[in-house]
């Protein structure tokens, strides 16, 4: 393993289809990836018990399914270094990601570790996968989910430091565009759902997306809320040739 490798675990939710899933991935993997000595991936999928009308697992079951993940994930890394990548929660099945050394006893170690739990049925799947495709295809999220993650991350810090999430306040958007056209148009859009344009300008260091915008409203930053406004952002900007680039806002503390 790469020496600036550092564990990084974050979770989010996406789809799959129509079917929601929970994702929980090592983000720290993606900067040292592929990890050429550990070639194979393993996932097993685990079908629960209980599943939740949604596919997801009650709180109960969610115990006893990290119970086997506490299980296998030792006994594949301590005892044949691979490495645990993440797992996926959809479709009343767990799905564990591992990268293996070698093939070898692998599933035979498993399938000895799981008749310590008989009620559950699952299967194993061993594959080449050099460059980590799993990984990036599977677990590693898209520039939509990333953003998902990073308005989580800011608005539980903000809150740390004191923040009222309920109360408005400016907060400013950056988005950027290829051509002049596609940023006209949404600015205009923009306009017309109570933004006020903060700055035009040319990004001299960007060949792909050099003209930026920045638009600006009082809102309130609580986590659903924000994650609903940069959703609707980050779409409009796709529809545009453009990118959404993320928020920025002060801490707003409750007036004593």
């Amino acid at each position: 393993m790469d020496k600036s490798y550092k564990e990084n675990w974050d979770f989010y939710f996406t789809q799959i289809e129509d079917s929601p899933v929970s994702v929980f991935v090592d983000l720290g993997l993606n900067r040292v990836l592929p990890v050429a000595e550990n070639p194979f991936v393993l996932t097993m999928f685990i079908e629960m018990l209980n599943p939740l009308e949604n596919g997801f697992c009650t709180k109960e079951e969610s115990e006893e399914l990290f119970k086997i993940e506490d299980r296998i994930t030792p006994l594949l890394v301590n005892k044949s270094g691979a490495i645990f990548a993440g797992r996926m929660t959809y479709d009343g099945d767990r799905v564990l990601y591992y990268y293996l050394k070698t093939k070898d006893g692998a599933k035979k170690s498993i399938n000895a570790a799981m008749a310590e739990f008989p009620d559950y049925s699952f299967s194993v799947n061993i594959e080449d996968d050099p460059e980590w495709e799993y990984y990036t295809d599977d677990l590693y999220p898209r520039d939509y989910e990333l953003h998902t993650i990073m308005n989580r991350h800011i608005v539980q810090n903000m809150k740390e430091h004191g923040d009222n999430g309920s109360l408005p306040r400016e907060v400013n958007h950056f988005i950027y565009f290829k051509d002049e056209a596609g940023r006209k148009n949404f600015a205009d859009e923009a306009v017309k759902m109570g933004y006020e344009i903060a700055s035009m300008h040319i990004v001299d260091d960007s060949e792909e997306f050099p003209l930026s915008l920045i638009i600006k409203r009082y809102e309130p930053v609580k986590y659903d809320e924000v994650n609903d406004t940069t959703s609707l952002l980050y779409d409009m900007a796709e529809d545009n040739g453009g990118r959404y680039d993320g928020w920025e806002t002060m801490i707003v503390q409750d007036r004593n």
